[in-house]
């Protein structure tokens, strides 16, 4: 098997697109198209997915990831780490993320209304089984999180400039 057939095993548009189908669910109304393309790349990285699995409807940014966890040597690092990588993350994410938006147009999931995102066909996790539903729940709760900030926040937090 070659690189390209395993990357494209990897990383999958449509798999993808189900993602930011969920992050926009839990977002639960037009969403500005730049902050759709800040889901995957927190979406993507494990640690940052773990906390999103302790997520509800009340969790903020600063409640998931500001708070200082414990290493098995009881050694306390910041929050922030589980964000780490989160700009190289971005910039490998950005054409996956537009190939999985044009997905889900073209399969009239999502439309665009001026600069925003409006989803037409919402998801629940609990339709979904195993990995997938822990997948989709993290993606829905960080779009529950991202709902109750500004870009202006998002981006600061992240440490991005817009």
């Amino acid at each position: 098997m070659s690189v390209e057939h395993i990357q494209t095993l990897c990383m999958n548009p449509h798999f993808y697109g189900l993602l930011i189908q969920g992050f926009l669910s839990g977002y639960s109304k037009p969403c500005e198209t730049r902050l759709v393309f800040m889901a995957l790349p927190i979406l993507m990285y494990s640690e940052s997915r773990k906390k999103l699995s302790n997520a509800n409807n009340r969790s903020k940014m600063e409640t998931l990831f500001n708070s200082t966890d414990k290493l098995e040597n009881n050694t306390k690092i910041s929050g922030k780490v589980k964000l780490s990588g989160y700009l190289n993350r971005y910039e490998e994410l950005k054409s996956w993320s537009k190939k999985s938006i044009i997905i889900l147009y073209t399969e009239k999931k999502i439309l665009f209304h001026e600069k925003s995102i409006v989803l037409v066909e919402p998801i629940k996790h609990l339709e979904y089984e195993d990995t997938v539903r822990e997948w989709i729940k993290a993606a829905y709760y960080l779009g529950v999180v991202f709902s109750k900030s500004d870009e202006d926040h998002l981006n600061y937090f992240l440490g991005v400039e817009r």
